[in-house]
């Protein structure tokens, strides 16, 4: 049974109803049995059943499209009708009255970017899954690029991407005496102090040099007892 309506031809009468629902004023059952009675699509679609489509509540514009009741939305979008006049008594109207989803209108959001794995880390241009993969494939032991780390490195200086500075070298304490720096070794093999013995003479007042070449006790004893 081939039907033509609104310049379209269909196979059947439920292929009809299903893509006219924004005029359909009445269920595919009754669109049907109307058709076989002999009346015309256009007024088995919208000619109102009788008094039953008329409600107090008036009618409805959805998406530019008049409705005469809920229930002829609910038919047109394929919802049910309880859940229409769930809509419209928490105060929706209009387009409001039919989910986004459902509208003819409606246009789905382009697919999301999938999220990025928080282990994922970059090292010189090359992506692994993780910062122990990276250890494993640049050879770098875990407690070397813990320690590192630690230290403040980057990422490139803990695998040895970048050279890597020991911070522990570049914090070493110098003292100056007579326009030269000594380290804590210099003044040990220099004048046979020990570091302790220098840092508490420092923290009792004294000076760079006068820490360096004040006697120390022990000496004296010791050459006096060899003089006797």
């Amino acid at each position: 049974m081939k039907i033509i309506f609104r310049n379209k031809e269909y196979q059947t009468l439920g292929q009809c109803y299903n893509d006219n629902k924004d005029i359909a004023k009445i269920s595919l059952p009754t669109f049907v049995k109307r058709v076989r009675e002999g009346e015309s699509i256009l007024d088995a679609l919208s000619k109102p059943k009788g008094r039953t489509l008329i409600t107090i509540l008036g009618s409805h514009t959805v998406e530019g499209v008049e409705y005469e009741n809920l229930p002829s939305i609910a038919r047109a979008y394929g919802m049910k009708e309880m859940t229409v006049y769930k809509r419209y008594n928490r105060g929706m109207r209009g387009d409001d009255l039919v989910p986004p989803k459902l509208r003819k209108d409606y246009v789905p959001p382009p697919p999301r970017e999938p999220k990025k794995s928080k282990r994922l880390v970059e090292i010189g241009g090359v992506t692994y899954k993780s910062r122990a993969e990276a250890c494993r494939k640049l050879g770098v032991e875990r407690h070397t690029y813990n320690n590192r780390r630690a230290r403040g490195a980057t990422l490139e200086e803990c695998f040895n991407i970048e050279p890597y500075k020991d911070g522990r070298k570049t914090r070493r304490r110098t003292y100056e005496y007579k326009g030269e720096l000594l380290t804590f070794k210099d003044i040990e093999n220099r004048f046979g102090l020990y570091q302790n013995t220098f840092v508490r003479r420092l923290e009792k007042g004294l000076s760079v040099e006068e820490a360096l070449t004040k006697k120390s006790r022990c000496i004296n004893k010791l050459t006096r007892t060899e003089g006797d």
